[in-house]
């Protein structure tokens, strides 16, 4: 009776009575050997075309059976399949490509695949029917970490750190840490809870700055000439009066209370237009500034939020250079 071969790693399972005289060997290379490139090899592949099968053998070495696969070339597309055999294995992928920024490792036979980011890594594994990103099939929804230096990393849930050292943050969700130390870039779509709860008190240190942006904001809503301010995109400013105008109310549910800002106000060549305010802008005994009206002049009103329906204003009017 012949040798027959595991269904996941090829191993080579001797029958009763074969081999005799060189089963010992033949234990060593085709299973032993085998067993250690399944759980500690490490192969490179250089991919030249957009579809690369990774080779498989029974009882002899083969790429497919490894344990961490690192893929490179430069195939001169951005979008390529590895394709493994359609038996269950844990594997770790890395795209080490140049320009493939879409690397999708799925089974031969088909079913959904895992993409590989360019310079990225991921454990992967085949269940037999698809593939399936080993970290995000097991439902990490926060990212806790002791202490150490992250170069950079996405996650959709909360990172949550004692002492986090890093150089670029980007965070879809939550951002809450005992101490933070960031070189690069903090990207944070959801917010950054600093002192909350029993840590009332905490402090956010910058060494360095802090910027925020000037973004022009247009007119629009009931009148034409209504300027209409959006806190949720920026918290600064910058519009150019062409005609007397209103500075309508911002959208409530953009007001967060705490938000500081400014809005320069510049008049055009020409000048003379006036600007007024809506309600829920609160001046200094209840008067509202009347701005400067000269041509090309810039004032600048600093604000802070207090609710949706109380923002407080003070004016800066007439900024130039001193004479």
């Amino acid at each position: 009776m012949p040798s027959s071969y595991t269904t996941r790693l090829r191993l080579e399972k001797q029958a009763d009575g074969e081999n005799a005289n060189t089963w010992g060997d033949r234990l060593n290379q085709q299973v032993i050997d085998m067993v250690d490139e399944a759980v500690g090899g490490v192969l490179g592949v250089a991919i030249t075309t957009s579809v690369t099968t990774l080779s498989t053998n029974n009882g002899a070495t083969d790429q497919a059976r490894n344990a961490v696969v690192r893929v490179s070339g430069n195939p001169g597309v951005t979008s390529c399949t590895i394709e493994i055999p359609n038996n269950e294995k844990v594997y770790t992928f890395t795209n080490q490509t140049t320009g493939v920024t879409t690397l999708t490792v799925k089974r031969a036979g088909g079913g959904t695949g895992v993409n590989i980011p360019l310079n990225g890594s991921k454990i992967v594994y085949c269940d037999g029917a698809n593939m399936h990103d080993a970290v995000n099939a097991a439902g990490v929804s926060a990212l806790a970490l002791e202490g150490g230096t992250v170069p950079g990393f996405t996650v959709s849930g909360t990172v949550s750190a004692a002492s986090f050292v890093g150089t670029k943050i980007v965070a879809t969700t939550s951002l809450t840490s005992g101490n933070v130390s960031v070189t690069g870039d903090v990207n944070v779509s959801g917010g950054i809870a600093i002192g909350s709860g029993d840590n009332k008190g905490k402090q956010l240190r910058i060494t360095k700055s802090a910027v925020a942006d000037i973004v022009s904001v247009a007119t629009s809503g009931t009148s034409a000439h209504d300027i209409k301010p959006d806190f949720g995109t920026a918290q600064n400013f910058i519009h150019t009066l062409r005609a007397s105008s209103t500075l309508a109310n911002p959208i409530s549910s953009t007001c967060i209370a705490g938000q500081t800002g400014s809005f320069f106000i510049r008049q055009d060549s020409v000048g003379s237009h006036t600007l007024t305010f809506k309600s829920n802008y609160k001046f200094v005994g209840g008067t509202a500034p009347t701005l400067t009206t000269s041509a090309c002049a810039t004032d600048r009103i600093d604000y802070i939020v207090q609710s949706s329906s109380s923002i407080h204003m003070q004016a800066s009017l007439d900024i130039k250079a001193s004479s």
